[in-house]
């Protein structure tokens, strides 16, 4: 019996992509005396409560802001929102692997300085493990959306020196989080100039004629699923010893009643193309994924940069091709997206 516990016991702890909240224990002033710029905290996470007010969502709520080296108020600076996955909450910023990444781009140059934020998209708003996402959009636990626009970029933009130009702001989103980053920059194009994601479920409609959901991605059998199977199973580990149905991250969100097909098709970025009328050049867009993707999303990514296609518009796509849905990967490709990012934003500029 031990021999069988053991195992499942070590995939139950391995199942999520981002290993839950395995960055909740970084010490934020130790991580701060190793960067080159500045980690401010706006979180409950590090002795004192100093969230930001949300009324939309009714309760205070966590957020990161990076700054960057030798940040000056008295320059304007573009601003790069963070949007982590599921199975983890803002903490997934403080991955000291992928921060300092960054933060030695911008003090050597490699990428313009930028300020970056990383707010919190679960809805409880508490640091437990494996808390429902919100998939950053309008759903049944909370505007998350709205909470995006409308208070986390003015909240931005009032306390730090950010441009103003829709151009130097970016919306950077890591698997779930790529949902609604898309989502995100593909309504509010009057806020975001670019979007990059990586491992991001762009297409939540995904089907094929001949093998269903977890068929690869062909043109010529390629279609829009027209209905909703909350019990569908999406994903494998473990040559399918772990599964991941459909209601466990689309449920909470939109439930499981006659709407909820509507209501997907309201935020899925595949639809979006056509119902926010993306015109050629209104839009920088980069999607990154694993060629190997557990959830399928490989699959769905090249059918949205291709129907994308369809209308003109441009996707910037990189793939890694054995790559697979774990954090190893995320940690590969943020460097990357940010590097993508940073030839789009603007430099600092006087106010």
């Amino acid at each position: 019996m031990t021999r069988l516990i053991v195992p499942l016991i070590l995939v139950a702890l391995a199942a999520s992509p981002a290993h839950a909240q395995l960055f909740s224990w970084v010490n934020a002033d130790r991580l701060n005396r190793k960067l080159h710029g500045e980690l401010v905290d706006h979180t409950q996470n590090h002795g004192q409560d100093r969230r930001i007010v949300s009324p939309i969502l009714g309760m205070p709520r966590d957020l990161y802001v990076y700054l960057p080296p030798g940040y000056n108020p008295a320059l304007a600076y573009p601003l790069i929102v963070f949007l982590h996955n599921a199975d983890v909450d803002e903490h997934g910023f403080l991955d000291p692997s992928n921060l300092r990444k960054l933060d030695r781009m911008m003090a050597s140059g490699e990428i313009p300085p930028a300020v970056v934020c990383a707010p919190d998209g679960t809805y409880s708003g508490k640091n437990r493990l494996n808390s429902t996402h919100s998939l950053w959009v309008n759903g049944n636990g909370g505007r998350f959306e709205d909470h995006l626009v409308q208070e986390v970029v003015p909240f931005m933009m009032r306390t730090y020196s950010i441009r103003p130009e829709r151009e130097a702001h970016a919306v950077l989103g890591l698997s779930a989080g790529g949902f609604g980053a898309m989502g995100a920059a593909l309504k509010h194009r009057d806020i975001f100039g670019s979007v990059a994601t990586l491992a991001g479920p762009l297409n939540m409609r995904y089907d094929d004629a001949e093998g269903g959901y977890s068929a690869d991605f062909n043109p010529a059998t390629y279609r829009e699923s027209t209905d909703y199977d909350p019990d569908a199973v999406i994903a494998r580990f473990y040559g399918g010893l772990l599964k991941r149905r459909v209601k466990r991250y689309l449920g909470p969100v939109y439930g499981d009643g006659p709407d909820a097909l509507q209501r997907i098709i309201g935020d899925n970025p595949a639809d979006l193309l056509a119902t926010t009328n993306l015109q050629p050049g209104e839009l920088s867009l980069y999607v990154n994924y694993p060629g190997k993707d557990n959830y399928n999303f490989d699959a769905q990514d090249q059918s949205f940069a291709w129907l994308a296609a369809q209308r003109g518009v441009g996707v910037q796509q990189a793939e890694v091709p054995r790559g697979r849905h774990t954090l190893r990967y995320l940690r590969r490709t943020q460097p990357q997206a940010y590097r993508w990012l940073g030839g789009r934003l603007p430099a600092p500029a006087r106010r």
